[in-house]
């Protein structure tokens, strides 16, 4: 799988410009490994880790705002986070791949670029977890808390569609940055920037002035 699939792209597979996206059929690979639990205690079952290796792209302030896969813009706020979902698309070759994912439901705040509603409540795709008897593994994203109930954020993601395993659209981000006080600071990886360095931080306005360009679009 190529990290942009012309053809006939859909929303995971373009997915996360920090996943790249999710190179799920090319890159990811998979394995009977660490027997989970079940419930009790008392047996155990096999759970399949499938692992994503994408590569890191540059998530600087000018990179997320200028990178032209982000369909929608948006500074929203995280109302809850559902059960993990293992998912899975079909590629334009016939190949299927697949992830897990927590949905994160995001109130739409103010929307920057695309057709999304302000007031709206739309899921985004926090990639990795465990369902269905497979656990999604993968380092290039942003980190879990990064969703937590309540955190303002700002989502430069894809296009709001569903997947063929989808019954409903969901959303992966290319880029997030959190909004803490009076600044936004770059949360697509969980590590820091995409090279090991600290996560790039900006003062809020200036960084909502630069968004206004979008519009534009």
């Amino acid at each position: 799988m190529t990290a942009v699939r012309t053809a006939r792209p859909r929303a995971l597979a373009r997915a996360s410009a920090a996943l790249v996206v999710l190179v799920l059929g090319a890159t990811a690979c998979s394995s009977a490994a660490d027997p989970g639990e079940r419930a009790g205690g008392a047996e155990k079952e096999k759970v399949r880790v499938v692992e994503g290796h994408p590569y890191a792209v540059d998530s600087s302030p000018a990179a997320a705002i200028g990178f032209p896969q982000n369909e929608n813009v948006f500074e929203g706020t995280v109302v809850k986070r559902r059960a993990d979902v293992h998912a899975t698309d079909v590629l334009d070759d016939g190949s299927t791949f697949e992830v897990v994912y927590t949905p994160v439901v995001v109130r739409v705040d103010r929307v920057h670029k695309g057709a999304l509603e302000k007031g709206a409540e739309v899921v985004v795709r926090s990639m990795g977890g465990t369902a269905d008897g497979v656990r999604y593994e993968v380092e290039e994203a942003p980190a879990k808390k990064t969703f937590a109930v309540g955190n303002s954020l700002v989502v430069f993601g894809t296009e709001y569609a569903a997947v063929d395993s989808e019954t409903s659209p969901a959303m992966t981000p290319n880029f997030v940055y959190r909004a803490t006080g009076g600044s936004v600071v770059d949360a697509t990886y969980a590590g820091g920037a995409h090279d090991g360095g600290p996560a790039a931080r900006m003062d809020r306005a200036e960084f909502r002035g630069k968004l206004r360009a979008l519009s534009a679009r």
